[in-house]
């Protein structure tokens, strides 16, 4: 791996400051496999639900008048497909749908207009309603880059039929860079009431993907005490922005004084102890 080079300076102090300090008592080997299996479902999730806004996006920008266009909104039809619905600027015509399946590279393309369905106005009421109050309830803890660097983008993820959560991750218009950080998760109640705010990451960790022309074939960051595990968001963004030669990614766990990393290969995150 002679052309891996981490910044790893700063992951490594904080390593070993954390094997001086109180560490958390790990979860036992049953209890954090679970934890992980759910953490890589749920950034698989994610990752299909911003994968599926991507290509709709620019297949909007391609088939539709902008001057027509008013909201969207991405759902889940059924279990292993994802679907992004742009509207019309009353919201009351579909001008664009894709549909994509998590199982193979199916997707389903139409700009046929069409009246949306009850369904689709449910879901952009929703939509509406859990942007307005996560700005009003918790817009003063969110920070972001600058428009330069990209734009935040919101993913709505049904966990079951009691809890909604809210995603907001930092996107980026950048090349070679994966956008760790800058991520917050906001759950709310059957009745749409934000009941629970989560904020990953202490700052924006731009990683390289390059270094003088060569890919990187690793990356490694850190996560604070308070945020011990590697997050759904570390596996969205990783996937979204990884160069294709680049299959796995890891965190260091101040809290526990491991080592976290994901396998795409296999995905599965595996823990490495501190010796």
């Amino acid at each position: 791996m002679k052309n891996l080079k981490l910044t790893l300076a700063f992951c490594c102090a904080t390593f070993i400051f954390a094997s001086c300090s109180t560490l958390k008592k790990m979860p036992s080997s049953a209890e954090m496999q679970a934890i992980n299996d759910s953490i890589v479902a749920e950034g698989f999730q994610l990752y299909y639900s911003e994968r599926a806004n991507w290509i709709a996006t620019d297949l909007m920008f391609e088939k539709c008048d902008m001057a027509n266009l008013g909201g969207n909104v991405t759902y889940q039809p059924d279990a292993n497909t994802w679907a992004v619905v742009f509207f019309d600027r009353n919201n009351e015509n579909c001008v664009l749908e894709y549909q994509a399946s998590t199982l193979s590279d199916e997707a389903y393309v139409s700009d046929s207009i069409r009246p949306i369905s009850k369904e689709e106005r449910t879901l952009r009421y929703r939509k509406t309603i859990l942007i307005e109050k996560a700005i009003s309830k918790y817009g003063d803890k969110m920070l972001f880059a600058s428009d330069s660097f990209g734009s935040p983008n919101i993913d709505i993820i049904e966990i079951n039929d009691h809890l909604i959560r809210m995603y907001i991750l930092q996107g980026t218009v950048k090349p070679d860079l994966i956008p760790f950080g800058n991520d917050y998760s906001i759950d709310f109640d059957e009745n749409l009431e934000p009941i629970a705010f989560r904020k990953y990451h202490n700052s924006l960790i731009a990683i390289p993907t390059k270094d003088n022309g060569k890919e990187v074939r690793m990356t490694v960051h850190s996560h604070l005490p308070d945020n011990p595990f590697i997050t759904p968001t570390d596996i969205c963004n990783f996937l979204l922005y990884r160069p294709a030669d680049m299959n796995s990614f890891s965190v260091l766990s101040t809290a526990y004084g491991c080592m976290f990393t994901f396998s795409l290969d296999q995905q599965k995150i595996f823990v490495e102890k501190q010796k």
